[in-house]
């Protein structure tokens, strides 16, 4: 899920920013931030959860899937917290900014790719258990 909604994001949403113009931003980034919060949050920390359980109760013979999988969340998290919610916060802070909005699509590709190399990952993981 979190997969698909990042490609939304990543070529509808943010690149959508650049339309709603000065006046009428502000409004619109408070709403993004409130609404898409309650799908990403609850989602992101299921995936978290499932990870660590990943973590701890794998056979040895997917380790590697299991590591790039576990590898893709770290960097997601880590793009979030240190990228994409600052950039967040500077729009709500200072309002539309043609140059930060770039700035937020450009760099959520990191987002949208680990979360596609996951998916493929796990679904990889999942045919092989399926095979066995």
């Amino acid at each position: 899920m979190l997969t698909g909604l990042i490609w939304t994001i990543q070529v509808v949403h943010y690149p959508g920013f650049l339309g709603v113009g000065s006046e009428g931003f502000p409004a619109y980034q408070q709403q993004h931030m409130r609404t898409v919060s309650y799908v990403v949050v609850p989602l992101m920390l299921g995936e978290l959860a499932a990870t660590i359980f990943l973590l701890f109760r794998y056979s040895p013979s997917y380790a590697e899937m299991i590591y790039v999988a576990t590898a893709m969340v770290a960097i997601v998290w880590i793009t979030t917290v240190l990228v994409s919610s600052p950039l967040h916060g500077k729009l709500a802070s200072q309002g539309y900014n043609a140059e930060v909005i770039k700035r937020l699509v450009v760099t959520n590709w990191i987002r949208t790719a680990a979360w596609s190399i996951r998916t493929i990952t796990l679904l990889v993981l999942i045919w092989q258990l399926l095979r066995d």
